[in-house]
């Protein structure tokens, strides 16, 4: 059986890029309820799933460190650029969404129902 064409996600407005300063963690409620967490790693944006996996504490409330967010609860250290987990090495990975810049907004793309 032939595998299922991937499907493209909706993108949607999140914030402008001026309101998420480098090294900055924001959280934001997208249009539809879906809450994420947008971090500016050195003008690169990259968008999460809003809360941690480990105790749903928001990520928000984390910090941004050498390429890895980090959940302010119980110090979790996330990889920015595929969402694994890194310390510790055993647990949940953090879902990540696409983000693409478009004039002067940042969108998000969430996956269609």
């Amino acid at each position: 059986m032939p595998d299922a064409p991937e499907v493209e996600p909706t993108y949607l407005v999140a914030a402008k890029t001026k309101d998420v300063e480098p090294g900055q963690l924001k959280g934001v409620r997208l249009r539809g309820g879906h809450e994420v967490v947008l971090a500016n790693d050195q003008g690169r944006i990259h968008a999460f799933e809003a809360y941690c996996p480990h105790q749903a504490w928001p990520l928000k409330w984390g910090a941004l460190d050498r390429g890895t967010l980090i959940c302010a609860l119980h110090v979790w250290r996330f990889d920015l650029q595929t969402g694994a987990l890194v310390d510790p090495p055993l647990g949940d990975c953090l879902k990540r969404y696409p983000t693409r810049i478009e004039g002067d907004q940042i969108l998000v793309g969430i996956d269609s129902p």
